[in-house]
């Protein structure tokens, strides 16, 4: 299956996923009133029968007088490979996917957890899975503001090719994509961003704030 079948195929479940998500609110608002800690999260899996096809629900809150937000992601497997799917509905059509070393550094360099130290540590929460960590991202960075990159914010954006040119800016920190289209005859292209890495605000490098701060202002200029 490409990823405009991919895509095509996630936006006709969107009835189904918002039923259950409906279905589900209550329960969920009531087990979020009743947590101690913040930033909070409730997650659902939900299979949808007829597709196979795997998602998980989540609300989120990040204060007790924060508004709960609720969304979904699929969970997709390309042979041994893991990857985190979220897709728009409006616009123009557009398919996120979080890979698992995205995931991962954000686990370590924003969470500021890692697996040697969940292990060690008898005190430590216990592990985050790959699908809370989305979650938490996800709920965390639901505004992305697009640029472009050069090699003062990615050194090595050369070995990537012609697709590596952009990034995000989140509230967390800086994401790394690789970034294209994808069009079949007779249907509207649909942009596709990898996710494959990330660094967190207090990790980049003066050189790397600069060249941002001056995209940022480029594209203030632009408007």
């Amino acid at each position: 299956m490409n990823l405009h079948e991919v895509y095509a195929n996630l936006k006709g479940e969107m009835g189904k996923l918002n039923w259950k998500r409906d279905a589900l609110i209550q329960k969920s608002i009531g087990t979020l009133k009743r947590s101690t800690t913040f930033p909070a999260y409730v997650m659902h899996d939900y299979q949808v029968q007829a597709s196979k096809n795997q998602y998980i629900i989540y609300f989120y809150q990040e204060h007790p007088q924060a508004p709960i937000l609720s969304s979904y992601l699929c969970v997709m497997f390309d042979g041994n490979k893991r990857y985190i799917i979220k897709w728009t509905n409006g616009g123009i059509p557009e398919i996120m996917i979080l890979t698992s070393h995205f995931l991962q550094r954000y686990k370590e360099r924003f969470l500021k957890l890692t697996d040697a130290e969940e292990q060690l540590s008898s005190s430590a929460p216990r592990q985050m899975s790959a699908n809370e960590v989305a979650v938490v991202f996800l709920s965390r960075n639901h505004t992305f503001k697009p640029m472009a990159i050069d090699e003062r914010i990615n050194k090595h954006i050369k070995e990537y090719g012609e697709y590596a040119g952009e990034g995000f800016l989140a509230s967390d920190g800086f994401c790394f994509k690789l970034s294209g289209e994808e069009t079949i005859e007779g249907d509207d292209p649909i942009r596709i961003s990898f996710f494959t890495t990330f660094m967190s605000r207090d990790e980049l490098t003066d050189s790397q704030r600069e060249a941002i701060f001056e995209e940022c202002m480029k594209n203030i200029a632009e408007l």
